[in-house]
């Protein structure tokens, strides 16, 4: 994915239209893979400066807008709120690339945060299930009761950590969905 940004931004370089590039909108979502819905799109929320217009009334793209939209298109795919990309993109044309580079790399490693911290609550969640389902297989299920009968539904409704979910109900005769083994 990375190469095929970098093979993007040495196309526009070496395209005949140089560095003060006039590109229109179909140029540009190919040259930057992104559609020209979502461009639009994006110069409606703000994101992309509204572009001038040619004679015949297109958008006229410059490789600022270009560059921008790669950009753009990093910061997405690193799972950015479109708040953080405006943030981010607030001033990038003018900046200088080693600026851009930096605000990037903050994004990067705050991404990385969250990310390490998405992974601890993935693997909190899946102990729990984990526990859950021996819980759960730990459940002797009445095979005689229609589901819709059960009038005890503490397998479950266990949490993994309550011990005595499946205890027996105390009334006799009732019908159980599960019961201790």
């Amino acid at each position: 994915m990375e190469e095929t940004i970098k093979a993007r931004a040495r196309n526009i370089r070496r395209g005949p239209a140089g560095l003060g590039a006039d590109l229109t909108i179909g140029q540009v979502s190919r040259r930057t893979g992104i559609p020209a819905k979502t461009i639009r799109y994006y110069e409606a929320i703000g994101l992309l400066p509204q572009p001038p217009r040619g004679a015949n009334t297109y958008r006229r793209y410059s490789l600022a807008d270009v560059n921008r939209l790669l950009l753009l298109r990093r910061i997405k795919l690193l799972g950015a709120s479109i708040g953080d990309a405006k943030h981010l993109l607030e001033g990038v044309t003018e900046a200088r690339c080693v600026d851009a580079q930096e605000a990037l790399l903050s994004l990067v490693d705050s991404r990385l945060i969250a990310l390490d911290r998405q992974m601890d609550e993935l693997l909190a969640l899946r102990e729990q299930v984990s526990d859950y389902r021996r819980t759960l297989t730990s459940c002797r299920a009445d095979d005689s009761t229609p589901f819709s009968d059960c009038s005890d539904m503490r397998c479950i409704d266990a949490f993994p950590d309550e011990s005595a979910a499946c205890a027996p109900a105390p009334e006799a005769g009732s019908a159980f969905c599960c019961s201790a083994r």
